[in-house]
């Protein structure tokens, strides 16, 4: 009697294998998201180097991702096309920059 105690004791406690195993599962996952992250924080690392050093890069990102227009130019918001095409905005418009001189 007292084996089959200690035996489901082993397996079924708040401390026995399944919980350790549903515990070791757990570590196993946050490992990952940890290197997940970590490489996640090194690239965006590289990109403000890259943006600090590189004045046209930084350019470049506030002009497609703020919209920003030189005086020469003009933005066109296109409607989203009806087949599903590019929604380059993320709000159902296309953006589009076109030079005023070209």
């Amino acid at each position: 009697m007292a084996v089959a105690y200690m035996s489901w004791t082993l397996v079924f406690s708040d401390h026995g294998y399944l919980v350790y195993r549903n515990e070791a599962q757990q570590l196993q996952q946050l490992r990952a998201e940890v290197a997940r992250l970590k490489q996640q924080r090194e690239a965006l690392a590289k990109e403000i180097l890259h943006l600090r050093n590189d004045p046209d890069a930084l350019e470049k990102l506030v002009h497609r991702d703020l919209g920003y227009v030189y005086p020469d130019e003009f933005m066109l918001i296109m409607p989203k096309k009806a087949d599903g095409g590019a929604d380059i905005a993320g709000d159902g418009r296309e953006k589009k920059g076109v030079r005023g001189g070209e």
